[in-house]
Parts: structure tokens; sequence; C-alpha cells
């Protein structure tokens, strides 16, 4: 059986949670269960592993339970001091593990066992991710994922970004640009299939389109020309690793961040934003560094609850949401 979710946005799909539970309860029984005996078996898993850039890394903390570790976003404070919290501001990852109840090493106040690892890099490419999942398979008993593994994988905005780079400055033509974004996609397709099987006894992968770095504020300060560059990267990155993920059994979650992104802005654009949302996807909320940003580092009238980039690349915290929102909704409605 092959099962594949298009995300488009939490709230459309917590709209269709009821024909997406009945859909799949049919499809269970027409393949005899696959191994589960109906969508009321909540998928339970027992570890994460996170692989990407720094839009899913948490940094370790200052000691093994400080909670002083920082984020590639708007840190939260700790309630009436100027100290770091990590479990303020949780970044898309750590909703997602906090739903399962699975603790980071980076965050972890109260010394319990962690139960996620952290594989996902600072300015982390595919190449990043090909060597942190050789790492994995040879650090994991029998060389292998197991079924109760939930394993994320979101990558490629340093990847669009180098090679739109190296087409600026000449290094690269546009035509070899877009065949090495393609091939690198290829390369993250392979890694999510080294990793799922379509008898379902390796692990559960949830991976991720990336936003259009066009619609970044990094990529409307760009020409008409450059935007239109950085689309065709972005796009034919996504497309390509989409078209060659191996679909199989119940091992695949797709999250659609880039459409969930691409909504975002559109509403935004062409309808003054979103009621209690989102009404800045143009310039960063932080006018420091992101990895020294918190909430008392934002531009005048800024809240990190309506802008949707952190800095000119990376995510707010609400963008952060929309992302772990959507994570939660594919994650407790798939049949796993």
């Amino acid at each position: 059986m092959n099962f594949r979710v298009d995300r488009w946005s939490a709230v459309a799909l917590r709209s269709s949670l009821v024909v997406l539970t009945t859909v799949s309860a049919l499809l269970l029984s027409s393949c005899g269960g696959g191994g589960q005996s109906s969508q009321t078996n909540r998928f339970k898993p027992t570890r994460m592993i996170v692989f990407g850039d720094e839009s899913s890394l948490l940094l370790p903390g200052s000691t093994s339970t400080a909670i002083d570790g920082r984020k590639y976003t708007n840190n939260g404070l700790s309630p009436g001091t100027t100290a770091i919290d990590c479990n303020a501001n949780p970044i898309w990852v750590q909703r997602l593990a906090a739903e399962y109840g699975l603790v980071f090493a980076e965050c972890n106040p109260g010394g319990a066992t962690p139960r996620v690892q952290m594989r996902a890099t600072a300015g982390g490419k595919v190449a990043d991710v090909v060597a942190a999942v050789d790492a994995f398979l040879a650090s994991t008993p029998g060389n292998k994922p197991v079924p109760t593994d939930m394993i994320t994988m979101m990558v490629g905005t340093n990847d669009i970004l180098e090679l739109y780079n190296s087409v600026i400055t000449s290094a690269l033509t546009q035509t070899a640009a877009v065949a090495e974004i393609q091939r690198r996609a290829e390369l993250l397709a392979a890694q999510i299939n080294r990793l799922t099987n379509d008898r379902n006894t390796l692990g559960r992968v949830m991976y991720s389109t990336v936003p259009r770095v066009s619609l970044t504020p990094f990529g409307r300060s760009q020409s008409s020309g450059d935007q239109t560059l950085l689309r065709l990267l972005t796009d034919s990155f996504n497309d390509r690793m989409r078209s060659l993920v191996r679909i199989n059994g119940r091992s695949l979650g797709f999250l659609s961040t880039a459409q969930t992104f691409d909504n975002i802005v559109e509403d935004v654009v062409n309808r003054g934003g979103r009621p209690n949302g989102i009404i800045n996807v143009s310039v960063p909320v932080c006018t420091v560094a992101v990895l020294s940003c918190d909430t008392d580092t934002l531009v005048s009238g800024g809240d990190i609850s309506n802008y949707l980039w952190a800095d000119d690349i990376r995510f707010s915290y609400a963008g952060h949401i929309y992302i772990g929102e959507d994570a939660i909704d594919l994650a407790t409605s798939l049949p796993w």
C-alpha cells in the first residue's frame, strides 16, 4: 500500500481529519492492516532523530541540565528575567517531540533520559545530512533504524543559497546550477529511502520541502531576475527530491512546508494577513544576529507571533508554530 499526504496548511488538514481517518481505515483494511489492527492504534515513537540544518537545530546548554541552549530563531526568556530558556519559543522539532513526551539532551533541566538525537547542523547542506545518516546508521544497533523511530528531515536552503551565489559570481551557469541542485535533491531522497522500507520494518520518516528562498527577506532584496533564479533553484530541488522518494508502506509522511509558507505569504500580500496571526512576511523581526535574538531585541512594533522571518533567511517563532502544527497533525493522523 502506498500512502502519501500532501500538506497544505494546519487549518486545512484539521478540517479534513475525519475524511482522512476514514480513508486510512479503509486502506488499512484492504491491505490486511499492515501489521496495525486499526487507525485507533496511535503511533508512539520511542526515539526521535533530527536531520537537517539550523532550522531544526537546538544548541546544547552550558551544562547537561542548563536551559540556556539557543536556537536560530527568536529565543525565549525565563519569565521576569533576561535569561535564555530553551523551553520557551520551541522550534518545530521541539513541538513535535513534546507531542510524544520525548526529551532533547540539549534542553533537559529535569535530567530525564534523552530520547531525541540532534543530528542537524548549523549551515547544514545535503552533504552534511548524508554524513549524518552514515554516522547514525553506523551507531545504530544492527545498523538500521526501527519502526518506533520518528525521523525528521528538512534541508536544502543552504544548498540553494550556495548555488545561487555561484551563478551570481559566474562560477556556474544557471543550467549547471539547476543540474547540481537536482543532483543534491537526488542524494537527499536517497537518504530518506535508506531509512525506510516497504515492509515497514525500518524507521518512520517525516520529510519536508523547504520554503522558496525567493520569498525570504534576503530573496525579496534581490532583483526580479535573481528572485526568479532563487525560485527556480528552490522548486527544482523540492520537486526532484519528492519525485525520487520511494513511497512505501506506512513509513513516510510528507510535510509541505513550501506550500504552507506560500499560503501564508499569499494571505498577507493579497488579504492583509491572517486574523490574530502573521502580518509581515517582508522583513526580519530581529534587530541582532539570530542566535542573540530574543523577545527584547525586536524591531519597533514587531512581535514574534506576527512576523514570518527572524532574520533574512530563518523562520521566526511564528513560522515554527505553523510548521510544528503541521508536523503534529501529520504525525498523529497517519497510520504509521
